[in-house]
């Protein structure tokens, strides 16, 4: 596939083709799934054997809740309206117009409402977890979102002298 419209207006011009990716992640580390299934098995018999059936239910519930990202498939979709996340119990769509940039992080991206990288990343913005070759991506999200150019660093320009001048 082909992501060639760039420059200013290309997005008005011609739409961008939809990317969509899946990713299981119990699927892609079966020995640590194993390892982890085993782990809440004894945890659940635990649970079963000293406080009943009624806390057991519970703590399946809150491990469900807890894991489900982990042991459902999550399928997601970049396309013209926004990004769509399918997690299997719920689905979301993620308009475009909310995000301003794109970040790189070590388990996939994180789309954020923010021109700027900052702390509330993790709580504004979408996590994205990538496939093994997230290229196509993020050639989609280059052409999607403008390239950030560093500002130069001006000499006296950092904030030092900010509260110098009139006494």
């Amino acid at each position: 596939m082909s992501l060639e419209p760039s420059g200013p207006g290309a997005l008005e011009s011609s739409p961008l083709p939809k990317v969509s990716w899946s990713v299981f992640r119990a699927r892609e580390n079966v020995a640590k799934t194993v390892l982890v299934g085993i782990a809440i098995a004894v945890f659940l018999t635990f649970t079963l054997w000293y406080f009943g059936i009624l806390l057991a239910l519970v703590a399946l519930l809150v491990l469900f809740v807890a894991l489900h990202t982990y042991f459902l498939p999550i399928r997601y979709t970049l396309a013209e309206d926004g990004i769509i996340l399918d997690k299997r119990i719920f689905s979301h769509t993620y308009p475009w117009d909310q995000f301003r940039a794109y970040f790189r992080t070590s388990g996939g991206i994180v789309i954020s409402p923010f021109s700027r990288r900052t702390f509330l990343d993790s709580f504004r913005g979408v996590h994205l977890l990538l496939p093994e070759d997230p290229t196509e991506i993020l050639t989609y999200l280059g052409h999607r979102f403008p390239v950030r150019q560093p500002k130069p660093d001006l000499d006296g320009q950092n904030g030092s002298d900010r509260n110098q001048g009139t006494a």
